[in-house]
């Protein structure tokens, strides 16, 4: 019976949450729908796994700047546990190549059939043998054709079974405690470590180690094809990790590795951060074809924001900036002037939340009124919605539709990388549109990824998540392994992101219009109408499918455009 009363129970949830107060707009006018993009440029990518963060999120932000991404068919993808089809995703790799302008391409989906099984090192050195025999030959024969591709490094926390789950934690001290040992031959933690090694089977030390040095082998034999000019770039990703442990030690061998050469460490970037990289490589091919290099200010919510090592990362926020910016080929500028836009970051934590969020709102807000384009990341140091920006934002009706970018999902790479490639591709394409319904079609696209973020970032995995699996929870449904609960979870999810995108819809922070310069000079836009389509796109709660589609409207003015 308590299972029973649960979905009745979670339909209510929808209406508890807080409510922001409406907003009745002005009079308006609907922007005609321009004609679909006439693509130009053709991206095939092989994403890490086919979470949206992996797949939409790139073919979305791509429609920005007119680039074409094709992805696989879905029936050969992973879903979950269920690993890709390889030697599918392979062929179809092989025939698409054939006219497309630039691949990306995730080496691990190929060789181990996504994110999670190479985890758990599912392919064989034969898999990685095939793929670098694939990639040769498709370079053989397209030499013209960029190939993009990027390896993960696996994350410091040993995959999840039944053998392991046990021994996560002690397989977690031993991989820092081997980091630290390389590092400071400290005798202290060598006897910690010879004590952790008596409480771990060793097949279970034996494989994690592996895992590790075959990722290291896979790695080096890419790292050649970029010598052979076989790949034009690699993005070597380290997945979840600390300041130390195992992945550390081989990110630094890779390092030692690529600087052996002259023209390597302009060709292999090493980053840390896992589900954004295609995307940001997506952000350097974009600006490479408009022959643009970002300029970007930094600049955060407080002074101890550069400095802070957040959940997940191997060190600080501005570390990861820094690579990111490199990955688009930006450069940073020392005065807002001097920009083209402005990233500017807050970082949440439980200290600091009621004395630097009122300032940030005040900066933020001065940002805009003064005209700069500006991305903003909004961190959270224990992924709660008190350490954000964003509902301080809506409270004081600062303009939302004035950003450029937003991004505040799972860990900081992921946010910053999100931010920084939007507000890229965005500034990049900005330029060429020259009639207005190139620009009104322009701000379309982009204020429907960035409303994609409000709902998905913030309002989903700040505000709806946490409480839905705390219900879940409650009456003992896992919200990683939803299984027979999983249809009638979607379906909630499903109300209650349908109300939420109402809740945003009509607040005046997002109602608020938008100054947009066209041909006939300055006009006034604003957002009428907003729908959207979401759904749990796996059998968990972690993560939402969500697509916005919305009218702009001309304010205050009697004629169509």
């Amino acid at each position: 019976m308590r299972k029973l009363y649960f979905f009745l129970f979670l339909i209510s949830f929808a209406i508890i949450l807080t409510v922001y107060n409406y907003y009745t707009p002005y009079s308006t006018t609907p922007i005609s729908d321009s004609p679909e993009s006439s693509y130009q440029f053709k991206i095939i990518l092989i994403p890490l796994d086919s979470r949206p963060a992996c797949t939409t999120f790139v073919a979305e932000l791509a429609k920005i700047a007119d680039i074409n991404v094709v992805l696989p068919p879905k029936e050969i993808m992973d879903n979950y546990k269920t690993t890709a089809d390889k030697h599918a995703l392979r062929q179809w790799l092989y025939k698409e190549s054939k006219d497309a302008n630039a691949a990306i391409i995730s080496i691990d989906m190929l060789v181990h059939g996504g994110l999670l099984a190479s985890r758990q090192s599912v392919g064989t050195q034969s898999d990685i043998d095939t793929v670098i025999h694939l990639l040769t030959s498709i370079h053989q024969e397209r030499p013209q054709l960029p190939i993009y591709a990027f390896s993960i490094i696996p994350r410091l926390l040993i995959a999840d079974n039944t053998l392991t789950i046990q021994h996560q934690k002690n397989m977690m001290d031993y991989s820092v405690l081997k980091d630290q040992i390389y590092t400071f031959e400290n005798p202290v933690d060598i006897k910690k470590l010879e004590e952790l090694e008596q409480q771990i089977p060793a097949e279970i030390i034996n494989n994690y180690t592996m895992l590790y040095q075959q990722n290291m082998l896979q790695n080096m034999e890419l790292i050649k094809l970029v010598d052979k000019n076989v790949i034009t770039n690699l993005v070597i990703g380290q997945d979840d990790g600390q300041p130390f442990g195992l992945p550390n030690i081989i990110k630094q061998r890779l390092y030692h590795y690529i600087s052996l050469s002259d023209k390597l460490p302009d060709k292999v970037v090493l980053t840390r951060g896992t589900d954004e990289v295609a995307l940001t490589i997506l952000g350097k091919i974009a600006a490479h074809l408009k022959h643009y290099q970002p300029k970007i200010f930094v600049t955060y919510s407080d002074e101890n924001a550069p400095y802070t090592v957040m959940p997940y990362m191997p060190h600080s926020v501005a570390t990861t900036v820094n690579e990111k910016i490199k990955l688009v080929d930006g450069v940073q500028v020392n005065t807002a002037e001097q920009a083209n836009f402005i990233l500017f970051i807050h970082v949440g934590t439980q200290k600091n939340q009621n004395s630097v969020l009122p300032s940030a709102v005040t900066k933020i807000q001065t940002l805009l009124n003064q005209g700069y384009q500006v991305a903003l990341v909004d961190l959270s140091q224990d992924f709660t919605s008190q350490e954000t920006v964003f509902p301080l934002l809506l409270r004081n009706n600062i303009e939302l539709t004035k950003l450029i970018a937003y991004a505040g999902w799972n860990t900081t790479s992921n946010s910053i990388g999100t931010a920084i490639t939007q507000a890229t591709v965005f500034t990049a394409t900005l330029p060429d549109k020259k009639t207005d319904p190139a620009i009104f079609n322009l701000y379309k696209t982009n204020l429907e990824f960035l409303t994609a973020r409000f709902l998905d970032d913030w309002y989903y995995l700040k505000e709806v998540q946490p409480a839905l699996n705390k219900i879940l929870k409650f009456v003992n449904i896992d919200p990683y392994h939803l299984g027979s609960y999983y249809e009638q979870t979607d379906a909630v999810v499903r109300r209650i992101m349908q109300y939420k995108s109402r809740q945003l819809l009509y607040s005046k922070a997002f109602k608020n219009p938008l100054t947009v310069t066209t041909q006939q000079g300055a006009v006034s836009l604003a957002v009428t109408s907003l729908d959207i389509q979401t759904h749990l796109p796996w059998e968990r709660t972690f993560e939402i499918y969500l697509r916005p589609s919305l009218t702009l409207s001309l304010v205050g003015s009697d004629q169509q455009h």
